[in-house]
C-alpha cells in the first residue's frame, strides 16, 4: 500500500510540475516595459520595468555581454516562446533574453543588420525591418526586411522594400510594413510570409508612420503629410483602402488602439485624440492635453486597462519621464525611466 501511495505521489508531483512549467515564471512575467534609447552613440540604452499590480519600478533590467547596458539605441522588443527579442538599432543587432528573468541568452548578428527597427514573428521566423545604409548625402539607399530562422538565429533571406521602413504588423496572413517619420516613402509594403516575397505596395497620401489592427481584423494606418494627416482603414485580404479620414493637421508618429480594439488614439501638438473605428470624420475635441510633457517621444495604450502611456525624452541626454493617464485622460502616475523612452511593451 505504501508503494502505491508513493507512486501516486510521484505521479501527482510530476503532473503539477509539468502544469507549472507551461505557465510564465519569473518576476517579469507580467507588467510594462519601457524601451529607452539611451544617449546617441554612448551605448546607454536600457529597459525599465514597471509592475503595475505591485506598483514597483526597476531600471536597467537587461544588460548586454559587457554587463552594463542593453546597447546603443534600444529601439523595440517583442516576446516569443518565452524569449524577449530586443532590437538595438545603433549596435546593429538583436539581443535575446529569457522573457521571465531577463537573463541574457545571446544575440542575433549579421552583416546585413544595419539600422534595424522592429520585428514580427510568424511560424518561428523573425521578420526584421532594416533601414540599411546611408549614401554620402545621408539618404537611405537600401532598406529591406530580413527573415531570421529563430531555431538557430540565422538570416535566411533578404526581402527588398521601399526605403525607410520601420513598423511591421501581421494580419490576414500577410505582413504589412510602414515607414519612419523621417522617410519620404508613402507606401505600405505587403509581404507574403508563405514565400517571403514583397507582393504589393499600397500607396497612401503621406508617410505610413503608425499601424494597428482593429476588432474586425482590419488594418488602420496613420499617414503623416506635410500639413495634414490621414487615417486609412485597409482590408488585409484585398489591400483595398476602405475608409479614409482626414485629420486636418500634422500628427505625431504613434498610433495606438483601445483594449476592445474599437477606438484609435493619436496625438498632435500635445493634444490626444480618440476616434472610433466606425467613425467617418475626425474629432475636433481632444480627449486631453498633456501640457506637462516637454518632448513627447513615445505613446501607447495598455491593452489591459486602456491607460495611455507617454514617454518624455526631455533633452535626449538625461533620464526621461513616463506619464500614465487614465483612459479618460486624467493623469494617474509619473515615474523616471532611462534616457529617451521611445517605446512601451505590455505583457
Amino acid at each position: 500500500m505504501r508503494r502505491i501511495f508513493a507512486v501516486l505521489f510521484v505521479a501527482v508531483s510530476l503532473w503539477a510540475c509539468n502544469d507549472d512549467d507551461d505557465k510564465p515564471q519569473g518576476k517579469y512575467e507580467h507588467g510594462a516595459f519601457v524601451l529607452n534609447e539611451g544617449k546617441f552613440l554612448s551605448g546607454t540604452g536600457t529597459i525599465t520595468y514597471y509592475n503595475e499590480t505591485a506598483d514597483t519600478l526597476q531600471q536597467n533590467i537587461f544588460r548586454n555581454a559587457a554587463g552594463q547596458y542593453a546597447g546603443d539605441v534600444v529601439q523595440s522588443m517583442i516576446f516569443h516562446d518565452d524569449k524577449a527579442y530586443i532590437v538595438v538599432n545603433g549596435d546593429n543587432k538583436v539581443e535575446i533574453a529569457n522573457a521571465n528573468t531577463f537573463e541574457r541568452l545571446g544575440s542575433i548578428t549579421d552583416d546585413q543588420i544595419i539600422q534595424p527597427r522592429y520585428m514580427e514573428v510568424v511560424d518561428n521566423k523573425g521578420y526584421l525591418t532594416v533601414q540599411g545604409p546611408y549614401d554620402d548625402n545621408y539618404n537611405l539607399v537600401d532598406s529591406y526586411v530580413l527573415v531570421i530562422d529563430l531555431s538557430n538565429n540565422t538570416v535566411t533571406k533578404k526581402i527588398p522594400t521601399e526605403e525607410g521602413i520601420e513598423n511591421i504588423v501581421y494580419v490576414g496572413n500577410k505582413l504589412f510594413v510602414g515607414a519612419s517619420g523621417y522617410s519620404s516613402n508613402h507606401n505600405v509594403g505587403v509581404i507574403d510570409p508563405s514565400n517571403n516575397t514583397l507582393v504589393d505596395n499600397i500607396e497612401l497620401d503621406g508617410v505610413p508612420v503608425g499601424m494597428v489592427v482593429d476588432n474586425n481584423n482590419k488594418l488602420w494606418v496613420l499617414a503623416n503629410g506635410d500639413a495634414d494627416a490621414k487615417l486609412y482603414r485597409i482590408n488585409p485580404s484585398t489591400f483595398e483602402k476602405e475608409q479614409t479620414i482626414n485629420l486636418g493637421t500634422s500628427v505625431d508618429t504613434d498610433l495606438a488602439i483601445t483594449p476592445d480594439k474599437s477606438g484609435l488614439i493619436y496625438s498632435a501638438s500635445g493634444s490626444f485624440y480618440k476616434i472610433s473605428t466606425s467613425a467617418t470624420t475626425a474629432s475636433t475635441t481632444p480627449l486631453f492635453s498633456a501640457e506637462e510633457i516637454i518632448t513627447q517621444y513615445a505613446m501607447n495604450v495598455d491593452p489591459d486597462n486602456g491607460e495611455i502611456w507617454i514617454g518624455d525624452a526631455l533633452n535626449y541626454s538625461s533620464e526621461g519621464k513616463v506619464y500614465i493617464y487614465t483612459s479618460d485622460g486624467k493623469l494617474k502616475k509619473t515615474f523616471t525611466a532611462g534616457i529617451s523612452p521611445t517605446n512601451f511593451v505590455f505583457r
